[in-house]
């Protein structure tokens, strides 16, 4: 993972992944997870996701992990929720009542740091990452969360030739040889959408399909 591209972007406030509100699609399928509040949800490279918020108004412990203090700190500020920083193990661990973010690098985390997630919310984690690291991501996501962890995973779809990531295309069939060996797919929704970063017009890339998926690790 390039640590300084994430943190530049940060600095920079070039920050057009970031949404300031609910994903919709989290809304509509997250109750297809059946998980029950005041179990663990886990969500990797959070950044200062609004879903954290929504997650945890509907009864869970949400448990993050972002690499870069200034989003996290952001999360907390425009929240206006207050927050303490310790350390877990290697992790700065920012607290607050129902909400835990690990600062530092996904690939670093082991079962030990996680709260034994009962569910995971990937709306912008899987495909922030290049072609190289995807296949590297899944494998570590599911070494680290427990068998019978449900996952809700949201993927764009678009002709990755014409414009550079992130966020980056990640098709069906990538899905499926990430995941299917050791969980259940399946794949919920698939709809067409213009909700794109401006480099994509520019580009000439005026509409992408995202894709809504239920993965279950089995194994």
């Amino acid at each position: 993972m390039d640590q300084n591209f994430w943190h530049t972007r940060w600095r920079n406030n070039e920050i057009g992944f970031h949404q300031d509100r609910y994903t919709p699609w989290l809304l509509k399928y997250w109750k297809v997870l059946g998980v029950a509040p005041g179990a663990a949800v886990f969500v990797p490279l959070c950044g200062k996701s609004q879903d954290l918020h929504w997650l945890v108004g509907q009864g869970y412990e949400v448990q993050g992990i972002e690499l870069v203090d200034t989003a996290i700190e952001a999360y907390f500020a425009e929240g206006e929720e207050p927050f303490q920083r310790d350390t877990r193990g290697r992790y700065r661990r920012y607290r607050a009542a129902n909400t835990e973010i690990l600062c530092g690098d996904f690939f670093e985390l082991s079962v030990k740091h996680l709260n034994a997630p009962a569910a995971v919310f990937d709306r912008a984690a899987l495909i922030a990452l290049p072609e190289k690291l995807r296949l590297r991501y899944a494998d570590h996501l599911l070494r680290i969360i427990p068998d019978g962890a449900q996952i809700l995973l949201i993927t764009l779809e678009y002709p990755q030739h014409m414009v550079e990531g992130p966020p980056f295309s990640v098709m069906p069939e990538e899905v499926t040889v990430h995941f299917e060996e050791r969980c259940s797919v399946q794949r919920l929704v698939f709809k067409a959408t213009d909700v794109l970063p401006p480099k994509f017009a520019a580009a000439g890339v005026e509409q992408a399909v995202e894709s809504v998926y239920h993965i279950v690790k089995e194994r």
